[in-house]
């Protein structure tokens, strides 16, 4: 899409002897260059796309400058140019080197063909015999991308021997010969969980020797192990891995990606690829209070010792570690003190002794506190009902009574009331009347 697909070219480097056109790509000399002052340049080539942000890509130029031998002009007919793919076998003949027009009436057998001495470097070799070219052991694009040499033809059939030099100029083309790689082959990174949608989690950054552009040109995917439970997403480009979706520690706590840098030959056939493990630790935040799970009543009998269990207080917190850790106090209810709950273990035991008579029913509030920074806390109203037990005898309200009788009164007639208080709960007075004389 225009302008996106709109390059524009640069050249980076010490040298002011080239320019480049920003849109066609051509390199120009600009001044006369001279093999004493600079037998060769190397300079970075950098294209930009116009998107936003602008993606770049960027190729290293080599240029040497070919001497003139003893003082005699080079012209162009005696400049070969190859390109050879970097994968080639060593043996392979690449081309035949011809003789210049003026030694085409040559006798047979008398042309000696051989690589200036200068110039060997051990990648090429000539027959000597019929110049064939071929080479002699394994290129490698990423080390050394061009080669220049001369091949000198003596011909013997001249007295004297006439030489005759071919500068041959090889171009090496980059394969598709190295695969993105990662510095480990399984890593453990961490966010935090509520995170905004879009933070950063991690940049991920593979590395392709190859040469050119496309061929060492990473782009990356990521796949979840458990489908459905992928709350992020990578740059294809960038290798940025941010959040898609909110985090929830209490519900996914961690995600396990496989991340794979492909690079992007041309052939897609060619592309080579290198795949990462990623366990994502999503860390906790205190975002949860405690939330109880005790019954809010308990039963407890008025006789019971000083030291027994009323009730076990409970409460649950998902989050993790100090955020999810809960103590207990009282904060209001506890007349006289007469209750005490440990803070860690929500046990409530009594203090002191209780009497129905005097309080039948205490009302605490309780606190559930977690340890979380800051800390969030939640509240319960808890009844206790104390239970009677048949403590308490019957008292008479008078010690005394006295009452008088006919002695001809009839059985069943009323004679006198006496009365009688037990300040035990329920209906329990029975009543018995014992005749002392």
């Amino acid at each position: 899409y225009y302008p996106y697909a709109h390059i524009l070219t640069e050249l980076k480097g010490s040298s002011d002897h080239f320019k480049i056109d920003a849109n066609s790509g051509e390199i120009r000399t600009t001044r006369v260059l001279s093999h004493d002052y600079g037998p060769s340049y190397r300079m970075i080539v950098i294209a930009s796309d116009q998107g936003v942000p602008p993606l770049q890509g960027q190729a290293v130029i080599n240029i040497q400058v070919i001497p003139l031998s003893e003082g005699r002009a080079v012209i162009s007919q005696n400049i070969r140019h190859l390109v050879i793919p970097e994968n080639l076998k060593p043996a392979k003949i690449m081309s035949l080197i011809k003789s210049p027009d003026h030694l085409q009436q040559h006798h047979s057998g008398k042309l000696h063909f051989s690589i200036a001495a200068d110039d060997k470097d051990g990648h090429f070799a000539v027959d000597s015999s019929t110049g064939d070219l071929f080479l002699f052991k394994e290129l490698d694009y990423e080390m050394t991308s061009h080669y220049l040499f001369r091949v000198v033809t003596k011909d013997h059939s001249r007295n004297p021997p006439v030489n005759s030099t071919v500068f041959l100029s090889v171009a090496v083309e980059d394969q598709n010969d190295h695969s993105p790689s990662f510095r480990e082959e399984f890593i453990v990174i961490s966010v935090e969980e509520n995170a905004p949608v879009g933070t950063l989690v991690h940049v991920f950054n593979a590395k392709d020797g190859d040469g050119t552009f496309l061929n060492s040109r990473v782009q990356y995917l990521i796949e979840a192990h458990h489908p459905g439970m992928n709350p992020f997403l990578i740059h294809p480009s960038f290798g940025t891995l941010v959040t898609a979706s909110p985090l929830d520690r209490e519900r996914v706590p961690t995600v396990v990606l496989t991340v794979t840098a492909s690079d992007q030959a041309v052939n897609v056939t060619d592309r080579r690829l290198r795949s990462l493990m990623v366990k994502v630790v999503i860390l906790d935040i205190n975002d949860h209070s405690p939330t109880f799970t005790s019954f809010p009543i308990a039963l407890v009998k008025e006789d019971a010792a000083v030291g027994s269990l009323v009730h076990h207080i409970t409460a649950q917190d998902p989050d993790a570690g100090r955020n999810g850790r809960v103590t207990f106090s009282i904060l209001s209810g506890n007349e006289n003190m007469a209750f005490m709950l440990d803070e860690s273990s929500g046990l409530l035991t009594t203090t002191l002794p209780l009497d129905y008579e005097l309080k039948s029913q205490y009302i605490l509030t309780l606190l559930a506190l977690d340890s979380g920074t800051p800390t969030l806390s939640s509240s319960q109203t808890l009844t206790i009902t104390v239970l009677d037990v048949n403590d308490e005898a019957p008292v008479f309200k008078q010690h005394l009574y006295e009452a008088s009788v006919k002695e001809n009164q009839n059985p069943g007639e009323f004679v006198t009331r006496v009365e009688a208080v037990d300040r035990d709960s329920g209906n329990s007075k029975i009543w018995e009347l014992s005749n002392r004389y």
